[in-house]
């Protein structure tokens, strides 16, 4: 169909995009991509928390029951108290592991809703997340690797720390590179290193464009769960748990969903039919 011109301002200007949602069915600017999670947060941010918790409690359970076992274990005059050390942190660690990758599966799932502006439950969102956590979580680790191994792999070895030097630029690199792996992994069910490859012919062309808003969403996570933990101790590292992991992944999510429109012309497949959502990748 065709769009009409309209005259506003005391000129011709081309039709509006449509908004149905929190950002404009056309390829985002900064601004879209600040105030489109702004007003994710403001609209669906409830029920995004309420989805975390609810994962967060059945983690949690299997979490405690796995430290219940380990203090039994510790009451042995033999292992003394290396069976609960052993069984603790590593469960306390898969338990981080999974809170990040069920925020990032969860804004995955998010992602259609809030940029169609459609209503969502705290149920529907993690029914929706936790068939897909355990892809987003191999390719977050995978990204990890690929980023940070050679680095770990260099202190392992014992050399000397300046050798890192010439490897930060290529981690950097490929971190921004693989930056939209785990979003790719949760809105499209991708295994880990598809995953990845999807990132890469996402982020090709636009790398400083991706770095520029990934980077500062981390640092404020990092900086915010920091402030948290000294300011108000236990409470704040539980309140950190639960808010913050979300937080990065909304720009990354939106800068996803750009990429796409600029790439893919999602915007226009949206509009014309919101219930189909091709992925055309190349």
């Amino acid at each position: 169909m065709a769009q009409q011109w309209t005259h506003r301002g005391g000129g011709w200007l081309p039709p509006e995009r449509p908004r149905p949602g929190v950002v404009p069915l056309r390829p985002l600017g900064p601004g879209d991509i600040l105030g489109g999670a702004l007003a994710a947060l403001g609209r669906y941010g409830g029920r995004l928390c309420g989805a975390l918790l609810l994962g967060q409690l059945a983690a949690g359970l299997l979490v405690t029951a796995a430290a219940g076992a380990a203090a039994l274990a510790s009451l042995s005059p033999r292992s003394g108290n290396r069976v609960f050390v052993w069984v603790l942190f590593p469960a306390a660690a898969l338990f981080l592991l999974f809170t990040c990758a069920l925020a990032t599966a969860l804004i995955a799932a998010l992602l259609r809703p809030a940029v169609l502006g459609r209503a969502v439950t705290a149920p529907g969102l993690l029914r929706a997340a936790l068939p897909r956590t355990p892809k987003v979580l191999g390719a977050q680790l995978l990204a990890l690797l690929a980023a940070a191994g050679p680095g770990a792999a260099v202190l392992a070895a014992g050399l000397p720390p300046l050798v890192l030097l010439p490897l930060a630029p290529v981690a950097l690199w490929l971190g921004v590179q693989f930056a939209l792996a785990p979003t790719a992994a949760g809105y499209e069910g991708l295994a880990p290193v598809a995953a990845l490859r999807r990132s890469a012919r996402l982020v090709r062309g636009a790398w400083w464009r991706t770095f520029g808003w990934t980077a500062p969403a981390v640092a404020f996570t990092v900086g915010a769960g920091y402030a948290l933990l000294v300011w108000s101790g236990l409470p704040g590292a539980l309140s950190a748990l639960v808010l913050l992991p979300a937080f990065p992944q909304l720009p990354a999510g939106l800068l996803y969903v750009d990429r796409r429109i600029r790439r893919e012309h999602l915007a226009e497949a949206l509009a014309a039919d919101p219930d189909r959502d091709p992925v055309i990748p190349g």
